[in-house]
């Protein structure tokens, strides 16, 4: 019985002493923070590799569908082929393309605005201007000079004043048995519509109306004729003159245009003459000066 007791005696004792051993070895050993091993799904068999904890975990891989990647491809063509809109910068500050914004602004006004002849984007001009004709009364051969004098708006169209007198060169036969020379003329308000008025040959077409005088002198001397004895007589008329011209571009400001007008006139009532005698054909040149 002492024998058993002495063996279990024997056996604590150990197990205490083992147990002293264990602690003083725990406390000996360092700690040592936990690590993570990430084996590579293409090398497996490789060394394993380990990283400290402050580097995160790699992000798992997105799943992209096929439709997605052709949308995203179809978005980059597009881009691609779209066309792109350079701007540059102008040398003198983007002076020009402001003018040239204005003057689009200017073209491009609004439809309720009113337009006038006088407005912002009209163009004025003016010329003065000395005319012959060559006509006919009673089958005799007239010529006549006259000067006119217009306003020119936005380059289409002339108004003005005209007036023209008969050169007395012609002397017509039988008048009350006598031979008579012409003397009179007329004038009054023209307008001239104006068409391609830059190119350098355009046209016109004039129109003129007013009044004027005729009368028939036996003396050919004008002074004594203007002073009385010789008058035949003369009458007071009304006339329409309607035409058309070529006109020539010569110089900036000088013009020169040819053509031919009808004249008819009315209440012109002289012995041996017919109401539409003087209703008779002109032909004439126009030599213009002015601004256009």
């Amino acid at each position: 019985m002492r024998r058993y007791f002495l063996l279990l005696t024997f056996i604590i004792s150990i197990g205490k002493l083992s147990a002293q051993n264990n602690e003083n070895n725990s406390d000996s050993i360092p700690n040592y923070s936990p690590v993570k091993v990430f084996l590579p799904d293409t090398a497996k068999t490789e060394k394993p590799r380990v990283f400290p904890d402050s580097i995160p975990p790699r992000e798992k891989p997105k799943v992209v569908q096929a439709d997605t990647i052709k949308q995203e491809s179809l978005k980059e063509q597009n881009k691609a082929t779209e066309p792109k809109i350079i701007y540059y910068k102008s040398v003198n500050g983007g002076d020009h393309w402001d003018n040239q914004r204005v003057k689009v602004k200017k073209r491009y006004r609004s439809r309720g605005e009113i337009h006038t002849i006088t407005g912002k984007s009209s163009h004025g001009g003016g010329f003065g201007a000395i005319s012959f004709k060559a006509t006919e009364l009673l089958d005799e051969s007239i010529v006549m000079a006259g000067v006119r004098g217009g306003w020119i708006i936005n380059r289409a169209l002339a108004i003005g004043f005209e007036g023209y007198g008969i050169i007395p060169t012609a002397t017509i036969s039988d008048i009350d048995g006598l031979d008579v020379m012409p003397l009179g003329g007329y004038g009054g308000l023209f307008l001239e519509p104006i068409f391609f008025s830059n190119q350098v040959i355009h046209i016109t077409f004039p129109v003129s109306a007013g009044a004027g005088w005729l009368g028939y002198f036996e003396d050919h001397d004008i002074t004594t004729a203007r002073i009385g004895g010789d008058q035949v007589a003369d009458d007071v008329f009304w006339y329409v003159e309607p035409g058309a011209a070529l006109e020539i571009n010569i110089a900036r400001n000088f013009r020169l245009a040819g053509g031919v007008s009808k004249r008819f006139t009315q209440d012109l009532l002289l012995p041996s003459t017919e109401d539409d005698d003087f209703n008779t054909l002109s032909y004439f040149i126009t030599l213009k000066i002015g601004s256009f």
